[in-house]
């Protein structure tokens, strides 16, 4: 089993970060710290979740770890196109930048591979029939 590294975009993170403690910014400058435990705690579920995003890749089957909310397994050999995509839709894909769209079957993925090339050299060896458009 292959490990597939995950592109983490941090440039995801900062906009959450503002979000979550530019409310209790001013509870901070009067020294009310205990009204920070909250946005903390939901800091680090949203951490959690996207750094436990996991790839791996076997001999015929792709498996997407997606957290606490399961397994994809995708057998390689049903995969037709993958793509560079800037979808937004919500995925496994922790990064804006550096988004795969992996179409199967009749469905599609969207992961954020920190090697597109390598990801895409170690499908291609498996499966050579699939699509790649960048």
């Amino acid at each position: 089993m292959k490990n597939i590294p995950v592109r983490i975009g941090w440039e995801l993170y900062i906009p959450i970060f503002c979000i979550v403690f530019f409310p209790v910014f001013s509870e901070i400058k009067n020294n009310n710290w205990e009204i920070v435990f909250v946005p903390l705690a939901i800091i680090g579920i949203i951490l959690f979740l996207t750094l436990t995003i996991r790839y791996r890749m076997d001999s015929d089957s792709l498996y997407i770890k997606n957290s606490i909310f399961g397994t994809t397994k995708i057998r390689i050999s049903e995969i037709y196109k993958i793509e560079k995509t800037s979808n937004m839709i919500s995925s496994p894909a922790p990064a804006i930048s550096g988004r795969v769209e992996i179409y199967y079957k009749s469905d599609s993925i969207v992961i954020s591979p920190k090697d597109f090339t390598d990801f895409e050299q170690k499908l291609l060896a498996v499966n050579p029939d699939i699509t790649v458009k960048k």
